[in-house]
């Protein structure tokens, strides 16, 4: 009885990754995944931690989700979710409709704030920042970032460890450590 126990719990625990060769996990009663592609389903709240593997998190209406890897995370935040990641170099967010989403990652990452969408993003350098519709975003930015705000955004951009406005430019461009 106890090694059929033994085995139940093994299985269980190796059940956890999400399939193939990936080596991400993603837990919670809302999570599903497919190798290194996790979704988040609507109303429901997971994690996927993805170590240093590249992974995608996708969080539906309502989700409660939370991401982490030292590689390139891909998250999608739709309609009223509340999305938290932290992720590497070449990270990307889509934030859109009512959701609230807060993203930390590296150099060459995209951010895109949509709808009504309240972000705080902090990227590293050589980053891109797109704040539309009426969304509201709070951005913090390495070197050479350029964050968009077009009409009707609510819009903060502060550049570098110093916390410096960004160089606000003709076309409604944000610059960190370029110019316009």
């Amino acid at each position: 009885m106890r090694l059929s126990s033994f085995a139940l719990v093994f299985v269980l625990a190796a059940g956890a990754g999400c399939g193939g060769d990936s080596s991400v996990v993603c837990t919670g009663t809302g999570c599903s995944c497919d190798d290194s592609d996790c979704t988040c389903a609507a109303g429901l709240e997971c994690k996927a931690q993805c170590g240093d593997e590249a992974c995608s998190l996708d969080c539906t209406t309502a989700a409660k989700c939370e991401g982490n890897s030292t590689g390139a995370i891909a998250l999608e935040c739709h309609d009223t979710s509340q999305c938290k990641a932290a992720g590497g170099d070449g990270s990307t967010i889509v934030c859109d409709q009512m959701s609230n989403c807060d993203l930390k990652a590296g150099a060459h990452s995209t951010a895109t704030c949509s709808g009504n969408a309240i972000c705080k993003i902090n990227l590293g350098a050589a980053s891109t920042i797109r704040c539309q519709d009426q969304s509201a975003c709070n951005i913090k930015c390495d070197a050479d970032c350029v964050v968009t705000c077009t009409a009707g955004t609510e819009c903060a951009a502060t550049c570098g460890p110093s916390d410096t406005a960004a160089t606000s430019c003709p076309d409604g461009r944000r610059v960190c450590g370029g110019s316009c």
